[in-house]
């Protein structure tokens, strides 16, 4: 997968920030310099037919399983093993960016991150963060917004 050819066909602005390779938010906010709050995890989940499901957070806060089952309808949503995450996404763990995925997949984005413009994320590769509008996410995945953050 290519994000860069991706976000350019969908005329999204964007820039990238090399980093050393990190696999979670806060190890990339150290590598970066990028504050945590800044910066958006990509985590996927499976329902209970083991279908992907994608949750969109802060980096700071934890995605509460339940808020996401309910936001989803599904019965039962659990983490993703890292080789199903790379199969339905085209991306790497620790790299998986918000958009631009292998398969349409639906996304809910945690209602928290609306106050923000511009957000970091995966890039789709661990050793980069990609910075993208909000309003670009939500449009380029349908996404729906709710009430992911664990209290």
């Amino acid at each position: 997968m290519n994000l860069a050819a991706f976000l350019v066909s969908h005329k999204v602005d964007f820039e990238f920030l090399k980093k050393r390779p990190t696999r979670h938010a806060a190890e990339a906010s150290q590598a970066s310099g990028v504050r945590l709050n800044e910066i958006v995890k990509t985590i996927v989940f499976i329902d209970q037919d083991t279908r992907p499901i994608i949750a969109l957070i802060s980096g700071d806060r934890n995605a509460s399983r339940h808020k996401l089952e309910q936001c989803s309808s599904s019965k039962s949503v659990r983490l993703a093993p890292d080789d199903i995450a790379q199969a339905a996404t085209g991306y790497p763990t620790g790299g998986i960016p918000p958009v631009g995925h292998k398969k349409k997949l639906p996304v809910f984005l945690d209602g928290g991150l609306l106050i923000q413009e511009y957000v970091w994320c995966g890039s789709g590769a661990r050793s980069k963060l990609v910075k993208l509008k909000i309003e670009d996410i939500v449009r380029l995945n349908a996404a729906t917004v709710c009430d992911l953050s664990a209290e």
